[in-house]
């Protein structure tokens, strides 16, 4: 599947199972009012109260309001982290390296906050735990989703296929049918239809392969009635058959459960909306039913109850295809449809202020989003040394901040809870005045590392307030949107540089580049040990860093992206050498060419199909050494 597919597909997704959820809310209380107001609400109303239902499948967006029942009950509340699970990951933008090391520094905390950015190092022992949590349950939780999308795919597939195989025959019976012309029969028919104000061509067929009077087809209607049963009506039986059929046709019901099958269709896994659908398809006839009583004298009521019961008694059933529209009943409906027929008034079906408010209330109320709180629109703050709080080292409420791409989030939530558990015992151990330090001291370092432009490395004594690792960072990266700013700054560098490849395809401009500083070595253990003598609870000292641990440049031509990058290897990753490709899915990243070599790691990857040629020929111009 390619990527564009692959994207469009986990977005409709996910906004087929938020849909889902909230019309199954909207179902219930559907149920509850028509259970409530049975004896009140008329049956043309108890119809149209299914409306709002096919609204709120139908809806690609809805405004928010504080007034929205999502408020209250949300997906997200019922499911956690269903939200996330069903948005389509970064896959176009190009993150960083996908070496292990980046992917677990990535996957941490935020790389940059504002014009300087401090991640906490991580720490040999931390190391394998962050890749398994934030590796392996990532591309655990992006196989899920793509397991559940699969099946519900599958459900469509098979559903659509047989509504195609069931059309095909009820066109073929209905081909099959004699169109009746006789002389009676017509001037019936003719009558009928205008009775009922119907200006469309219709057309009267028999067949006893379609089951019931129906209406059958849209844009051509015909009415079909078995001719085992049209022998057994007398002309006022038949015109109360043939007035309901054109009822339907009046009211375009075969248009609209063409659209109901279509949306059931779509959400086949969710049992509320089977059990809606086969309750409104109960409405529809009732509704129906006192379409034609309106049109008739109250002296005729009795005798188009006695003619539904003449129908039943040739044929029970429940027809489920969207192309039909007809009258039949179970005996489980029957005895609710000759009640409403029997106190029928006609003032009923024109105006009801009842009904009119309900739909309106429900759809106040469900035809709208949750109203989204201000923090959940702004980038959430990574936790104790955050760039958007001086206080990060004792002031523990601030919320977290949740990785890119497709992660187990309730996982990440619970771990950074017990993350700032401990953080917050931790803080409860410090003196007021180790705590005041440890501001100060932030605070300084934060300061420098914005005025400077320098990198500071952070050895924190108690280490639960900083998520569990002894060290964190500020400063150390550059940002350029010049080509000339970034060459003049690279071309002070010790190492290997980038530069702009002769080879570029054509189109292609300068839009970034970024240069990082060292986040491993053994000033790492300099560090460590310079903190540990010192005997503070944070110890800083600034980093003269002469080559980059990492570089990266990013072209565009407006659509797609072409990116170059070095980056340091570890000790594993150095025992690779020479030109390959990645691994990882093409759905998942864009495909990458690494060249490894001298301790380094050079990458090239582009948003669209491109050789691997090609790619290393412009790997190689790009890097100089």
């Amino acid at each position: 599947m390619s990527h564009t597919l692959h994207e469009n597909l986990l977005l409709f997704f996910g906004w087929v199972i938020r849909g889902s959820f909230m019309a199954g809310i909207l179902i219930v209380l559907v149920l509850i009012l028509q259970f409530l107001l049975k004896n009140k609400i008329e049956a043309r109303w108890r119809y149209w109260l299914w409306f709002p239902v096919a609204i709120r499948l139908l809806l690609p967006w809805a405004p928010e309001s504080s007034l929205s029942l999502y408020n209250v009950l949300s997906l997200e509340a019922i499911v956690p982290g269903i939200h996330q699970q069903t948005q389509v990951p970064p896959l176009g933008k190009e993150t960083g390296r996908i070496s292990e090391a980046v992917v677990r520094a990535e996957s941490s905390l935020n790389l940059e906050a504002g014009g300087a950015s401090e991640v906490p190092a991580p720490s040999l022992e931390s190391e394998p735990v962050q890749e398994s949590r934030f590796g392996w349950n990532g591309f655990k939780q992006i196989g899920f989703t793509n397991i559940l999308m699969s099946v519900w795919l599958a459900g469509v597939l098979i559903l659509a296929a047989k509504t195609v195989y069931d059309q095909l025959r009820l066109k073929q019976a209905l081909r099959a049918g004699r169109k009746m012309d006789t002389p009676f029969l017509s001037a019936v028919f003719h009558e009928t239809k205008q009775q009922l104000g119907v200006k469309r061509n219709v057309q009267f067929v028999a067949s006893e392969r379609i089951p019931g009077p129906a209406v059958v087809g849209y844009s051509k209607p015909a009415i079909v009635i078995s001719p085992s049963l049209l022998i057994t009506l007398k002309q006022e039986q038949l015109q109360y058959i043939l007035a309901h059929e054109f009822a339907h046709i009046q009211r375009r019901d075969v248009a609209v459960n063409w659209l109901v099958h279509i949306i059931l269709i779509i959400h086949w896994f969710n049992p509320l909306l089977w059990l809606a659908v086969h309750k409104a398809r109960q409405d529809q006839e009732m509704a129906c039913d006192a379409c034609v009583l309106d049109r008739m004298s109250p002296q005729q009521n009795n005798a188009y109850g006695q003619t539904i019961i003449h129908v039943l008694e040739h044929f029970s059933g429940y027809q489920r295809q969207p192309g039909l529209a007809g009258l039949s009943a179970t005996h489980k409906q029957m005895k609710r449809r000759l009640k409403m027929i029997k106190h029928f008034n006609k003032k009923s079906y024109r105006l009801s202020v009842l009904g009119l408010g309900m739909i309106l209330a429900l759809g106040s109320v469900t035809l709208v989003n949750a109203k989204e709180s201000n923090a959940g629109n702004v980038p959430q703050k990574a936790p104790v040394q955050s760039e958007q709080d001086s206080k990060a080292a004792v002031n523990h409420d601030q919320d977290m901040i949740y990785p890119e791409g497709d992660i187990d989030r309730e996982l990440y939530k619970k771990e950074r809870e017990q993350a700032r558990k401990k953080a917050e015992a931790a803080a409860k151990a410090l003196t007021p005045e180790e705590k005041k330090y440890i501001e100060d001291e932030t605070n300084r370092v934060k300061k420098l590392s914005k005025e400077t432009g320098d990198m500071y490395v952070l050895y924190h004594k108690y280490k639960d307030l900083n998520s569990g690792l002894d060290l964190s960072y500020w400063g150390g990266i550059e940002k350029f949107s010049a080509y000339e700013d970034y060459l003049t700054r690279a071309s002070t560098l010790e190492g290997s540089i980038l530069k702009q490849p002769a080879n570029l395809p054509e189109g292609y401009k300068f839009a970034k580049a970024r240069i990082e500083g060292p986040t491993e070595g053994k000033f790492l253990d300099e560090v460590r040990a310079e903190g540990k003598k010192s005997g503070k609870p944070v110890y800083a000292k600034k980093i003269d860093w002469k080559e980059a641990a990492t570089i990266r440049l990013e072209y565009t031509n407006g659509k797609d992206t072409l990116a170059i990058s070095k980056y340091t290897l570890d000790s594993e990753g150095s025992k690779k050498n020479g030109f390959f490709e990645d691994d990882f899915p093409a759905h998942v990243y864009p495909k990458y060419v690494f060249w490894h070599e001298g301790g380094f790691e050079y990458s090239i990857s582009t948003t669209w199909d491109m050789s691997k040629e090609q790619k290393i020929e412009i790997l190689k111009a790009a890097v100089q050494k």
